[in-house]
């Protein structure tokens, strides 16, 4: 298997990524209004709810501390 040094490979490969990524077409773009705080509660409190009933149907599994299977 070829060895590829990061700082280099980095180097050589950040322009044309940068072209490319600023040539094709964006999509959506990301929010940029900022969320109010009642806002943000709710959509905690909503993403919390779908975690405990992934976990309670068995979509989702806990393999560790920071691994998760989602079954669909």
């Amino acid at each position: 298997m070829k060895r590829i040094i990061l700082e280099d490979y980095l180097r050589d490969n950040r322009a044309p990524f940068a072209r490319a990524r600023l040539s094709r077409d964006a999509g959506r773009r990301a929010m940029t209004r900022p969320r109010s705080a009642e806002e943000r509660e709710l959509l905690l409190r909503l993403d919390r709810a779908r975690l405990r009933r992934w976990l309670r149907e068995g979509r989702l599994e806990i393999l560790g501390p920071r691994k998760f299977r989602l079954n669909f």
